[in-house]
C-alpha cells in the first residue's frame, strides 16, 4: 500500500512540476528510499508516546497502591496486574523476580527498582522509588508525601501532553507549508504566457528535483521533533556550563570590565574621528554606533549572562525545593536541606552548600535564607526561601498550612519554568515551517530567470 501511495504521489508531482521521465524516476527512487526513514521516525514517535503513557500509569498505580499496602513488593504486584503484556509489564516482572529470588544482597528492593529506572530513564520514577524505600524503612505518615508526588506527576503529565499536541499541530503546519510551496512552484509552470514552456529547461528540472528532496528532509526533520524521548525532554542540560557562568556572574568585576570596554572602543572612536575629518558622515555615524556598542559591551554581556542563568535557575530551583518539600514531611527544615545535597541540581550545589554552612552558624536566623542567590535578586525564589524560613520556625498550629502553601507555590514555579523550556525546545519547528518558503522562493527566482531569458530570446527572434 505504501508503494502505491508513493507512486501516486510521484505521478502528482510529475504533473504539477512537469517533470520529465528522468526527473520522475529520480524522485520516485528518492521517495522509496526515504520512506524507510519516515517509517522509522513514526515508529519512534509511537514508541516514545507509549513509553510516556506507561510511565504515567506506572507512577499513579504504584503510589496509590503503596499508600494502601505500605509494602513495596505488594505495590509492585498490584502495578504488574494493571498492565497488559508489553515492555513495562515485563520490566516490572523482572523487578519482582529480583525481589523474590535474591537472598544474598543487602539492598534487594533498591536493586530491583533500579531495573525499572534503567529501562525508563525518568526522574519522577526515581523520586517515587526513593520515597517508597525511605517510607518502608522508616515508616510514619506517608500520605502527604505521596500526594505531593502525585500532584507533581499530574502537572508533568499535563505539560508533556500539551507539548505532544503542540508538536503534532506544528508538524501538520509544516506539511501544509511544504504542499503549498510545491503547488505554487507548479502553478508558475502552468501559466499560459506566450506559449513558452520553461519546464523543458534542464536547470528547471534539476531544481524541481532538488526542491522535492529538500522539502522531504524538512518533513523528516519535523518528525524528529515528534519522536523525542518524552521522559527526558524536560530535563536540565549543560548544567556544568551554567555552573561556570554563575560563578563568573557572582565574581563579576565592574571596574575591570569597564576598562576593557574602553579599550575595545578606542579603534571605533579613532575611525569616527577620521571619518568626520574627511567629511564621511555616514561612515562616522556607523563608527559611532560601534563605539557606543563596544563601550557598553560589559553591561550588555552582564545582562545577557544574568538572563541565561536566571532561566536555568528558575528550572532547577523548583526541582530542589520539591525534594525539600518531601523531606520536611518527616524532618525539620535544616535537616531536610542537608539531606537534599544528594539530589540538588548541579547549578545550585554551591549555593546550597553555602546555605548549609550559614545555617550551621546561624540556625535560628532568617539571614541564611534571604542570602540564597542574593546577587541575582529573583523575587519568586526570595519569596520561596522566606516561606521556607517561616516553615522552619512555624508552630504546630499553622506549620501544615505553611507547608501546603510552600508546595503549591513550588508546583506553580515548576510548571511555569518547565513550560517555558518545553516551548523553547519546540521553537525550531517554527523555522521548519518557514523553510519550504525559502526553497520555493529560490526555485521561483530561477524559473523567472529562465523565463526572462526565454522571453528575451523570443523577442530577438
Amino acid at each position: 500500500m505504501i508503494y502505491l501511495s508513493l507512486m501516486a504521489l510521484t505521478y502528482l508531482l510529475k504533473i504539477l512540476l512537469k517533470l520529465n521521465w528522468i526527473s520522475t524516476v529520480a524522485v520516485l527512487c528518492f521517495l522509496l528510499v526515504m520512506q524507510r526513514w519516515h517509517k522509522k521516525k513514526h515508529l519512534a514517535y509511537v514508541n516514545s508516546v507509549d513509553r510516556f503513557e506507561d510511565v504515567s500509569l506506572y507512577i499513579d498505580t504504584l503510589l496509590y497502591s503503596f499508600m494502601k499496602e505500605r509494602k513495596i513488593i505488594r505495590a509492585f504486584e498490584d502495578t504488574w496486574s494493571t498492565f497488559e503484556d508489553g515492555t513495562m509489564k515485563q520490566t516490572i516482572q523482572n523487578a519482582l523476580d529480583h525481589m523474590r529470588l535474591t537472598f544474598d544482597e543487602t539492598e534487594v528492593l533498591v536493586d530491583a527498582m533500579k531495573i525499572i529506572e534503567t529501562e525508563y530513564n525518568c526522574n519522577r520514577i526515581k523520586t517515587a522509588h526513593e520515597f517508597m524505600e525511605h517510607a518502608e524503612y522508616y515508616g510514619g505518615d506517608i500520605n502527604n508525601s505521596a500526594r505531593i508526588l502525585l500532584k507533581d506527576k499530574s502537572s508533568w503529565e499535563r505539560r508533556i501532553h500539551k507539548t505532544i499536541e503542540e508538536r503534532k499541530r506544528m508538524f501538520t503546519e509544516i506539511i501544509m507549508s511544504v504542499v503549498m510551496s510545491i503547488v505554487i512552484c507548479g502553478i508558475v509552470l502552468h501559466l499560459p504566457v506566450l506559449n513558452m514552456d520553461i519546464s523543458t529547461n534542464i536547470f528547471v528540472q534539476i531544481l524541481a528535483v532538488i526542491v522535492v528532496i529538500l522539502d522531504d528532509f524538512i518533513i523528516l526533520r519535523g518528525q524528529g521533533y515528534l519522536s523525542v524521548d518524552y521522559l527526558t525532554v524536560d530535563l536540565l542540560s549543560d548544567e556544568q556550563k551554567y555552573v561556570k557562568k554563575l560563578e563568573d556572574y557572582k565574581n563579576y568585576d565592574y571596574k575591570k570590565e569597564f576598562k576593557r570596554s574602553i579599550l575595545y572602543s578606542i579603534i571605533p572612536a579613532i575611525i569616527m574621528c577620521v571619518c568626520l575629518l574627511y567629511g564621511r558622515q555616514w561612515w562616522a555615524a556607523a563608527a559611532m554606533g560601534i563605539m557606543l556598542l563596544t563601550l557598553n559591551q560589559h553591561k550588555i554581556g552582564h545582562k545577557l549572562m544574568k538572563k541565561n542563568i536566571t532561566r536555568q535557575i528558575k528550572s532547577a530551583f523548583p526541582k530542589w525545593l520539591m525534594d525539600i518539600a518531601l523531606l520536611i514531611q518527616s524532618e525539620n527544615v535544616q535537616v531536610a536541606i542537608q539531606k537534599s545535597r544528594e539530589h540538588v541540581p548541579l547549578i545550585l550545589r554551591g549555593e546550597v552548600e553555602e546555605l548549609i554552612g550559614r545555617l550551621d552558624m546561624e540556625p535560628e536566623s532568617s539571614g541564611p535564607y534571604h542570602r540564597f542567590l542574593e546577587k541575582l535578586t529573583l523575587p519568586q525564589i526570595n519569596a520561596a526561601m522566606g516561606m521556607l524560613y517561616a516553615v522552619s520556625i512555624g508552630n504546630s498550629g499553622n506549620a501544615e498550612d505553611q507547608i501546603d502553601e510552600l508546595i503549591t507555590k513550588n508546583l506553580e514555579m515548576l510548571d511555569i519554568a518547565d513550560s517555558e523550556r518545553l516551548k523553547d525546545n519546540t521553537a525550531g519547528m517554527y523555522l521548519l515551517f518557514l523553510a519550504p518558503v525559502v526553497t520555493a522562493s529560490f526555485k521561483l527566482i530561477v524559473d523567472m530567470a529562465v523565463f526572462l531569458l526565454g522571453f528575451l530570446s523570443y523577442r530577438v527572434i
